[in-house]
Parts: C-alpha cells; sequence; structure tokens
C-alpha cells in the first residue's frame, strides 16, 4: 500500500501521474490518496475541506488500485501525518 497525502487544493495531473508512478515501479496493491483535513503546515486553503474530498474522488474514480481515504476528513483537530499512520496500521496488521 502506498500512501499518498496533500491537501489536493486542487488535485492535478501531477498528483495523479505520481502516484501511477509509485503504483507501477513499487508494483503496490493500491495508492491511497488521503486530503489533508485540516493541514496544520499552511495557511487556509481555497477549496473546502469536503470540496477537495470530492475532487479527489472524481479525478481518481475508474482507475485501478488508487483509492479514497477520508480518514483526515473524519478525524478533529489538525490533520497529522503520524496520526494517519497509526490508524492504518492498526487497521492493516499484515
Amino acid at each position: 500500500m502506498g500512501i499518498f497525502g496533500g491537501t489536493f487544493d486542487p488535485v492535478h495531473y501531477g498528483h495523479l501521474r505520481t502516484a501511477f508512478e509509485m503504483l507501477q515501479a513499487l508494483r503496490l496493491g493500491e495508492v491511497r490518496f488521503i486530503p489533508s483535513g485540516d493541514p496544520p503546515h499552511r495557511g487556509s486553503t481555497y477549496a473546502k475541506a469536503e470540496l477537495r474530498l470530492e475532487m479527489v474522488r472524481a479525478a481518481t474514480t475508474g482507475q485501478p488500485g488508487f483509492v479514497v481515504d477520508d480518514r483526515e476528513m473524519r478525524r478533529d483537530g489538525p490533520s497529522y501525518t503520524i496520526d494517519t499512520l497509526i490508524s492504518l496500521r492498526e487497521e492493516h496488521r499484515d
């Protein structure tokens, strides 16, 4: 599993191509796009979290191996990668 997080404000071809290259080169089962709900490293985003999530869903629809994960959107407070990695590890012990 590859993890691709970011604000995706907006998601663009560079994101999609990078994820596709990771998927292929590393022979991953999937690449998870995890949009940041409340990014602590920058000021406010142009698009609200819900819209950024929908943009990522629309951009990845139909691409085998691309999964959209909304866990940072559902979590309260700032979106820190360590919290996301801990929750992924708990879910995917294998």
